[in-house]
């Protein structure tokens, strides 16, 4: 299934597979939560197709659709323990990501998908390879692709997925058609959570970005307890609970995840600042946030934003999580404090 908010990148790519003229490698990129990964699969499927319809979706009963029924993904923000292998039983539709999330696709890896992808189709037709969270491999792999980037086989498609490409290298980036994809309008993003029987549409939207997907997530259970134990922990500090405690908390919870929610959470106190009707993230907060807004000095929360910020960068360093909340949060103390 393509979603609403992907039918302008699905015509144009259909539109050069009928005119012979697709790339042999594109390069999806957008935010997490707006289905990239879904779209790859669809369009390999399409590909990979005998009897496609109309639209260029796959007819999903003939004997290639057969083979690929069983597709080992949904989208980019699941983990799963896996490396190169095959869509369904497919021969001629490969996939590969890391090991596991935080983790490098290996160069091993991309030389056995290169290898495969030099074979000729089994089945006559295109050979496909997805490389989801393409931004994970790491400087050899990414050479050891450039070769089949360079000098891509008949009838073969790459489809690369990266929700941060600036971290590919300009060799494979150059190499590669980008499709990018945006955050959807408000009410058709709205409208489709509303079909998907999501609670709180509006407020799961502004959580995840204006990510129609990644909202969907945050409305399962158990999704937002990290927020709510981060904005238990900025009020009650605010109000002289123990610090300590509260850090202690906090350190067990992913700091990626956290660190994101403190950043949403200075950002809309921000924009409180500069305007009161300014749109916020946090809409459940809101009478929170003003308070704070009118209580802060903007210049030391622009301070505090900026340590989350170069946190957010040094996430691939180790640190003591204990020590890393207790410092965030004395920095918060003494903001709040000093209004």
């Amino acid at each position: 299934m393509i979603y609403p908010w992907q039918s302008q990148q699905w015509q144009q790519l259909q539109s050069q597979v009928r005119e012979q003229r697709l790339p042999h490698a594109l390069l999806l990129t957008g935010q997490t939560g707006l289905g990239k990964c879904d779209f790859a699969i669809q369009l390999a499927k399409s590909l990979l197709c005998k009897q496609p319809q109309a639209s260029g979706e796959a007819c999903g009963e003939c004997d290639a659709c057969l083979l690929l029924q069983v597709a080992p993904v949904n989208d980019e923000s699941n983990n799963r323990d896996s490396a190169l292998t095959h869509m369904g039983t497919h021969p001629d539709c490969l996939w590969l990501e890391p090991e596991e999330a935080d983790k490098a696709i290996k160069v091993d890896d991309i030389r056995a998908l290169c290898a495969a992808m030099s074979l000729t189709s089994q089945y006559g037709g295109y050979k496909v390879a997805v490389i989801n969270m393409a931004d994970s491999m790491n400087m050899n792999a990414a050479n050891s692709l450039l070769k089949t980037l360079e000098e891509p086989g008949a009838n073969t498609v790459l489809i690369l997925v990266s929700s941060r490409p600036q971290r590919l290298p300009i060799t494979v980036r150059s190499r590669c058609q980008r499709i990018s994809f945006y955050v959807p309008v408000e009410k058709l993003a709205t409208d489709w959570l509303a079909q998907q029987k999501i609670a709180n549409s509006e407020l799961m939207l502004r959580l995840a970005h204006g990510a129609p997907l990644l909202a969907q997530q945050l409305a399962q259970a158990d999704a937002l307890q990290p927020r709510q134990l981060l904005v238990e922990a900025l009020l009650g500090v605010a109000r002289n609970q123990s610090l300590v405690s509260h850090a202690e908390g906090l350190s067990k919870l992913p700091a990626p995840e956290l660190l994101g929610w403190l950043h949403d959470w200075l950002a809309d106190v921000l924009r409180l600042q500069s305007s009161a009707q300014a749109e916020i993230t946090n809409l459940d907060y809101a009478a929170e946030l003003r308070q704070l807004a009118q209580q802060l000095n903007m210049q030391r929360v622009y301070g505090l934003l900026d340590e989350v910020l170069n946190l957010r960068r040094m996430q691939t360093v180790s640190l003591n999580a204990q020590l890393l909340w207790e410092d965030l949060l004395i920095s918060w103390q003494l903001l709040v404090k000093r209004a």
